[in-house]
């Protein structure tokens, strides 16, 4: 059966990490059966049309190159700007984007619907994409999944789009939110509880690479022999970086040699460096910046204790899932984080790790001091938490849900 997968985030090439796990999803349709043609935004730099490990890619093109960024990192300028004067001047140009974006969108969708002969349209994100395909499910006819994060609902809630987002949500045969979090805030809306479904985003952890050393690899990045912690996220006030740095200061204490290895970029990183001195944490932290694919998986390995300190922000934004933590625990690594949005879902507090109240970085501070200094209660948790992942979140036990709810859609 062939089926369009509609994104406004995708890999802008084979080797990039955005979204990937929207691309190793199409994968897994491929080992259901299914025939999947992704349809993205294009980027600088992408192509319009190539083909990534089996699958077709088609890019779209809906302003001049260098306008074209929404989706990777200019579609929520909350990532990008701290102030609310930035966000909202972003936010007006913005607009014009996204109502090229959902033009051509639409366009893209009809004409390779119909050279594909597409039995089903799977969109990521309620918006942009889902609004596209509710429209387009209403004119056509043709069954449509949704598939909603977080970020996009909020994104709604946050300009009191609340009738738009119920339309959106309803107008799909069928909804797959990827926490009982983000079902909770699909369900805000007035969406019909009996089509949503809750599959978390799938992995393909733990990956290893034989060719490299662990012990080259940690001398590569200075972290021989020390305690240590790590993250990786983007650098922006939604994944609550300041708080896992003032949490070093209190586990130091305990802990001298400890290394935070903070990987990522964003806007907050010249402020996140000036804390760190600011709190003679220098010894203690490390900025790695991006972390290329290959030596992620290393990283996950080579730490003791994972740490997803993401908290809701300003703007109402929570994480959504937290993809990363589950990587980690594919390692057998215990992980501590904030009891706010879909992380305080998937951390059974003592079991795969623990869980303290947002924004309590001292409380974050003895949980990790615990880890550290107990490896025996360590490894235990992280033996735990990789069965979690097994059982739950790779994608050869994902992919067949998933699969399950496209085929029904179809057959009504």
């Amino acid at each position: 059966m062939n089926i369009i997968v509609t994104t406004s985030s995708f890999p802008r090439d084979k080797d990039d990490y955005k979204a990937r796990w929207i691309l190793e999803l199409g994968q897994e349709f491929l080992n259901e059966g299914l025939i999947p043609s992704i349809l993205c935004p294009h980027v600088a730099g992408s192509k319009a049309y190539e083909v990534i490990d089996g699958i077709e890619v088609y890019r779209f093109r809906y302003a001049p190159e260098r306008y074209e960024s929404l989706g990777y990192g200019n579609f929520l300028p909350h990532e990008k700007y701290s102030s609310r004067i930035g966000v909202l001047i972003q936010y007006c140009f913005n607009s014009i984007l996204i109502a090229s974006m959902l033009f051509f969108m639409f366009l893209s969708l009809h004409k390779l619907r119909k050279k594909k002969n597409a039995e089903l349209i799977f969109s990521n994100w309620a918006f942009p994409a889902g609004l596209v395909s509710a429209v387009y499910r209403q004119i056509s006819g043709v069954p449509s999944v949704l598939k909603v994060y977080g970020t996009d609902l909020v994104f709604l809630k946050r300009f009191k789009l609340g009738s738009l987002g119920k339309y959106i949500l309803n107008k799909h045969d069928s909804v797959i939110a990827i926490s009982d979090y983000t079902k909770d805030y699909a369900l805000s809306f007035g969406a019909d509880s009996d089509k949503i479904s809750v599959f978390p985003v799938g992995s393909n952890y733990p990956i290893i690479h034989p060719q490299v050393s662990l012990d080259y690899f940690k001398g590569k990045w200075g972290i021989s022999g020390r305690p240590v912690i790590f993250t990786v996220h983007r650098l922006i006030p939604l994944k609550g970086t300041s708080f896992l740095i003032r949490a070093m200061s209190k586990i130091v204490a305990v802990h001298p040699d400890a290394l935070l290895v903070i990987g990522g970029e964003g806007p907050e990183r010249n402020m996140l460096e000036s804390l760190t001195i600011s709190n003679h944490l220098e010894h203690n932290v490390l900025f790695a910046g991006l972390v290329p694919n290959e030596e992620l998986p290393l990283f996950y390995e080579a730490c003791d204790v994972y740490v997803i300190p993401s908290i809701t922000d300003k703007w109402g934004n929570a994480e959504g899932l937290g993809m990363p933590a589950l990587e980690a625990m594919s390692y057998g690594k215990p992980v501590v984080g904030f009891d706010s949005g879909g992380p305080s879902m998937t951390i059974n507090d003592g079991s795969n790790g623990f869980k303290v109240p947002e924004k309590d970085w001292e409380a974050m501070a003895d949980k990790i001091i615990l880890l550290l200094s107990d490896p025996v209660l360590r490894n235990k948790i992280g033996v735990t938490g990789k069965s979690i992942f097994n059982n739950e979140y790779r994608w050869n036990k994902v992919g067949q849900r998933y699969a399950e709810v496209l085929n029904n859609a179809v057959k009504g």
